[in-house]
């Protein structure tokens, strides 16, 4: 096999010598990227777009070529190439465009889900991104607040920093388990699903693919993968502060500063973040602010142009978070259940003066990570060669209530550490008018995790505490994976893309307590397949089909239950989408519809009886899903942005639950019950206008709407322990002028009170209910400037 594909390879790498492979960057004046700039080998229909750092690679037929380059809004501008390999190009605003009465249509967003640069617009995949520009209009500064502009995507944290739960298409992620989609910062696999809502800042893309994306992204990319690109460093210097405030003693201080250090060749990108905000909710008992969160970030990134076809790329950053935790309401319906009682609960939706926080233990978080990769990055004609190498270390520590009540009964600690070093090589072509486009590679990865888990507990007959450990555990995983994908133009119209990856992991859990040592090895294929076809130049249909899957693990203990191990979850995926665009790229509108057969759904479960909290698996599971995404320019400098997602998650068959000396619990009870913590829908509308008010000055304002729906909270599906549709008002608005700009902002304008998680006591056998409460109405203003 292994001779099979360095034969391909080299066949693919010969097929490719004949072509002449020009690379470069599109910028307007100031350095600044053009992302989505169109170039073209003039004569001919060989052509690529800009990435979101303003990068293109494109072949050409001769050295003597001459390449086309057009952008909206800047004069288009021909270039000879030369007999150069890199061209570097900057586009200058075209005076006409700022006085045209014609409306433009929406400019193609440049993304990256298939690991080349592609319009979202002719990506055969569910597919949402948003560039710089968008990100920093609508004021996204975490995977949360993206996800709310993304139908059927959800992400809440909870109970500490680095504890997170993210939903995508019905499938969710329980506690202390990894993440439903490929996380992935400038290419690099981040394995920790803790790190998935860190505050983002200087961000050229973010975006997410929706379905299993296993082929590409390895495993666990189960729901699909969220993609994080950081700007590129420039080669003019350019420098750029922000401060800002906001209630509940919010704080910002941003720097970055960008330039080169020997023009063309080295070029250098820092980057610096504080933010603080005390909090606004309040522990009754204690009298102090529990929501607090203070977050330092910084990075740093070098890129060396060794020749025109050698680039190395070498970054890191560190991050360090405290955080309040363990602040959760009990009762917080203030209701008391009355089993058989008609009326005899409230449904669990906040009201004021019953979500009360009141605890004798504050609760603390603290998440530190150092994030660090090298890429090397050669071109060979027409082939391009990476090595992509990183660490990861994650360390995360959280200590509070454990009965979350004045009473001295229970309190929790708890500690995570975790390291990780991804190898990856990745070959691809570059022959962009090619029937035949492909990329392929080799990845390993080794991770190896400590937890440790313990809590104080009260003897009420004696009057004393004992201490006692829970969890004391040290996971490692090691992986072996080949992939590869290819993209085959069938005609004009239809193309045919198919993708494999094939993953060797290897399972090991020492057991500090017991002395026990457990390992498996695992051997998965994640096939994938689609076909699109491409009706007109403003319509394309697809399908594809894909498989998933997410690892298993070993629980610290086997309880009455739950077992030793969980199953891995698997998924098979159908997909059948359609993206359109009318009216001159004024109006758009994608949308698909999706089949999700699921296996070995994995549930979280905390026995109050042991102490032990672990994870069990539903035999099967079902998803029936569809979701529309629409945006429309209705006038000049007015747009309207909405989307809807729905889905009907369903357990098919709850199998059984394991538990001492081979005892199970029945779970068939479940069948047909809607799967716990998947909101049912989700939508979101907005209105966006951006217009200069003279010559010097530019306004820019949104709001949004964000529904969250019905969201079930336990496997039975009682309505007293299901939470209500909720809506979130959010807004911003900014003015610009001589390289400075200032903003308002407002996040759930209207105060509403929500729960972003609901524990009913029966999931552990408590006779309490808790709730986690979202965040209060903030708001605040800041202030940036260039120079």
């Amino acid at each position: 096999m292994k001779k099979s594909i360095l034969f391909l390879l080299l066949l693919c790498s010969a097929v490719a010598f004949s072509q002449n492979t020009i690379m470069g960057k599109v910028t307007d004046i100031k350095g600044e990227p053009l992302p989505g700039a169109s170039v073209i080998e003039k004569e001919t229909s060989t052509g690529v777009v800009t990435d979101f750092n303003g990068n293109y690679e494109i072949s050409v037929s001769s050295k003597d070529a001459i390449l086309l380059i057009s952008f909206i809004g800047f004069e288009n501008l021909e270039v000879q190439i030369e007999n150069r390999n890199r061209l570097n190009i900057e586009l200058i605003e075209s005076a006409e465009s700022l006085d045209e009465i014609t409306i433009q249509g929406f400019s193609g967003i440049v993304g990256k889900s298939r690991r080349r640069t592609e319009t979202i617009q002719t990506t055969p995949e569910s597919v949402t991104a948003i560039n710089s520009e968008g990100i920093e209009n609508l004021g996204v500064n975490n995977v949360a607040n993206f996800a709310n502009l993304v139908p059927n995507l959800k992400l809440n944290a909870s109970q500490a920093a680095g504890i997170n739960t993210l939903t995508v298409r019905g499938i969710p992620q329980i506690r202390n388990s990894d993440a439903p989609v490929a996380f992935v910062i400038d290419g690099v696999t981040v394995p920790d699903p803790s790190l998935l809502n860190q505050e983002l800042f200087d961000l050229a893309l973010i975006e997410v693919v929706k379905g299993p994306q296993g082929a590409l992204y390895g495993k666990n990319a189960i729901g699909g993968a969220i993609n994080i690109y950081t700007k590129e460093p420039i080669n003019k210097a350019k420098h750029n502060l922000k401060l800002g405030g906001g209630n509940g003693g919010g704080a910002l201080a941003q720097f970055i500063s960008s330039g080169a250090i020997k023009k063309d060749k080295v070029f250098y990108r820092a980057s610096t973040q504080f933010t603080n905000f005390n909090g606004l909710l309040t522990n009754e008992y204690l009298n102090e602010k529990v929501d607090f969160t203070r977050e330092f970030n910084a990075r740093a990134q070098i890129i060396a142009r060794i020749t025109d076809n050698f680039k190395i790329t070498v970054a890191a950053q560190f991050m360090n978070i405290d955080a309040g935790a363990a602040y959760y309401s009990v009762n917080p319906t203030g209701n008391v259940w009355v089993e058989g009682e008609p009326g005899g609960y409230l449904d669990p939706n906040p009201k004021k003066g019953n979500n009360i926080i009141s605890m004798d233990e504050p609760g603390k978080s603290n998440l530190q990570n150092l994030f660090t990769n090298l890429n090397l990055e050669y071109i060979l004609n027409n082939v391009k060669i990476q090595s992509v190498t990183a660490y990861n270390h994650v360390d995360r520590s959280l200590s509070g209530d454990l009965d979350f009540t004045p009473f001295n009964d229970f309190t929790q600690g708890e500690t995570a550490d975790t390291k990780t070093f991804n190898q990856e090589i990745r070959f691809s072509n570059l022959n962009t008018d090619a029937d035949l486009n492909w990329t392929a590679g080799g990845f390993y990865q080794n991770l190896e995790k400590d937890f440790f888990q313990d809590g104080l507990s009260r003897d009420f007959d004696v009057d004393e505490l004992f201490y006692g450990v829970s969890a004391d555990v040290t996971n490692t995983t090691s992986t072996f994976a080949a992939f590869g994908f290819v993209d085959y133009s069938i005609s004009e119209k239809f193309t045919l893309s198919v993708g494999l990856r094939y993953d060797n992991d290897t399972f090991k859990q020492v057991d500090h307590l017991s002395g026990e040592t457990n390992q498996r090895t695992n051997n998965i294929f994640q096939p994938k397949a689609s076909i699109s076809f491409q009706a007109t130049k403003d319509a394309l249909i697809y399908a594809n089909y894909g498989r998933g899957y997410r690892t298993g693990g070993y629980n610290p203990a086997t309880t009455d239950r739950f077992n030793r191990d969980y199953e891995d979850e698997l998924t098979n995926n159908y997909e059948l989408g359609f993206k359109t665009s009318w009216w001159n790229n004024r109006f758009i509108l994608n949308g698909s519809v999706f089949y999700t057969d699921y296996k070995n759904q994995q549930q979280y479960i905390f026995d109050l009886d042991t102490f032990y909290a672990g994870n069990y698996n539903y035999d099967e599971s079902r998803i029936i899903g569809f979701e529309v995404d629409l945006k429309v320019r209705l006038f000049k400098y007015l747009d309207l942005l909405a989307n809807y997602g729905f889905v009907d998650s369903e357990i098919t068959e709850g199998g059984t639950t394991g538990g001492e000396n081979g005892d199970t619990t029945d779970l068939s009870a479940y069948n047909g019950n809607k799967i716990p913590f998947v909101p049912v829908d989700n939508f979101n509308i907005g209105l966006e206008s951006s217009f200069p008010i003279n010559d010097n000055i530019d306004f820019n304002a949104n709001i949004n709407l964000n529904n969250t729906g019905k969201t079930y909270w336990e496997e039975n599906n009682a309505p007293e322990f299901t939470t209500s549709a909720y809506q979130l008002l959010d807004a911003r608005a900014s003015i610009s002028f001589n390289n400075m700009t200032i903003a308002i902002w407002g996040k759930n304008i209207f105060d509403t009170q929500y729960y972003t998680e609901y524990i009913p006591g029966s999931i552990f056998g408590a006779t309490d209910d808790y709730g986690w409460r979202g965040r209060p109405a903030t708001y605040g203003a800041t202030f940036s400037i260039d120079f």
